[in-house]
């Protein structure tokens, strides 16, 4: 099984249980979806009880047994007890509740481990890439202290709907504020605290509406959707980030409507300090559907190499992978 992809109609629903259960029928791999974690209702992760709307997008990804249709997790580079994974954009980092999938328990089983390791920051789902991780209490506190002395360097690119250009660094404070009935990361809301983001536009494609920004990000501090609120601060939010304003789909240079099932936000590369003090780095390829989505906006293939152009630790060998894909 494939990852299945519906449009609600106007006679779905009216809950996404209703719409798995009648686009499955009797099948298990559909029907029991959303209860095991794997349904996504416009990118976020749905509940079975969740209201469905005509025009809503509904993704299954595939039950555990069918794991040579799922979203790969890759184990990119292992110094003694850190670890660098690639988290795929449907998965989160840590399970969300019991018996569920995230990136640690998948590298768990995927490594033999007795238990998860620890993930020494967290990529939202619907974003992708390296992540850090600890598999036992010395590595941990080395990431602590390394987070601690700023000595963990981040590169990620995004696709921005609007257009950037030039490089600096955004610095609006990050807080909270109320959205839609819930809380989210929003530019001077309440207990709002510093935050830095570099940016640099690599390139651009289309043209009014349609314009996007190819753009290299490098977090200077760690606040929950800092690169995603200040790319939205700055009124280019990044392509399919329905929290922060980016577009739900996009139009192609060929007039094609693309739905967006994910952020265009991944995080690319990751340098650190091992236990020894040698600088290592880890780098996580550019996923397909980036890629894609880039080249149908007429956007320049070659400019993926330039977003690691400048970055000191790209003089780094990069780490052989050390785990499969799964």
């Amino acid at each position: 099984m494939t990852t299945a992809r519906f449009r609600v109609g106007p006679s779905d629903g009216p809950t996404v249980a209703d719409v798995l259960e009648r686009m499955g029928g009797a099948s298990r791999g559909l029907a029991g979806a959303a209860a095991e974690g794997r349904a996504f209702l416009n990118a976020r992760r749905a509940r079975p009880d969740d209201a469905v709307a005509p025009g809503d997008e509904l993704a299954v990804w595939p039950a555990r047994r069918d794991a040579p249709g799922a979203p790969p997790v890759e184990v990119l580079a292992r110094w003694g007890e850190i670890l660098v994974a690639s988290k795929p954009a449907a998965l989160p980092t840590a399970p969300e509740r019991r018996g569920t999938r995230s990136l640690i328990t998948e590298v768990a089983e995927l490594l033999g481990l007795r238990a998860p390791p620890h993930a020494a920051s967290r990529l939202d789902v619907g974003v992708s890439g390296v992540v850090l991780c600890a598999t036992g209490p010395r590595g941990q506190r080395h990431l602590a202290a390394m987070r601690e002395a700023g000595r963990i360097a981040r590169v990620y690119v995004g696709i921005a709907g609007g257009r950037i250009e030039g490089a600096g660094t955004w610095d609006a404070p990050i807080g909270a504020a109320r959205s839609r009935g819930r809380s989210l990361p929003a530019v001077g809301g309440a207990g709002a605290k510093e935050a830095a983001t570099r940016y640099r536009a690599v390139a651009s494609a289309g043209g009014g509406a349609a314009a996007a920004t190819l753009l290299r990000l490098e977090p200077v501090t760690g606040r929950m959707h800092q690169l995603r609120v200040h790319a939205a601060h700055a009124g280019a939010p990044l392509l399919g980030d329905r929290d922060h304003g980016g577009a739900r789909s996009v139009t192609t240079a060929r007039g094609r409507v693309l739905p967006l099932a994910r952020v265009a936000l991944h995080a690319l590369r990751v340098a650190v300090p091992d236990e020894a003090g040698e600088e290592r780095a880890a780098l996580a390829p550019v996923p397909d559907e980036l890629r894609d989505l880039w080249g149908a906006l007429d956007g320049d293939g070659s400019a993926w190499e330039e977003v690691l152009t400048g970055t000191p630790e790209a003089a780094l060998p990069l780490a052989a992978p050390s785990g499969g894909a799964r």
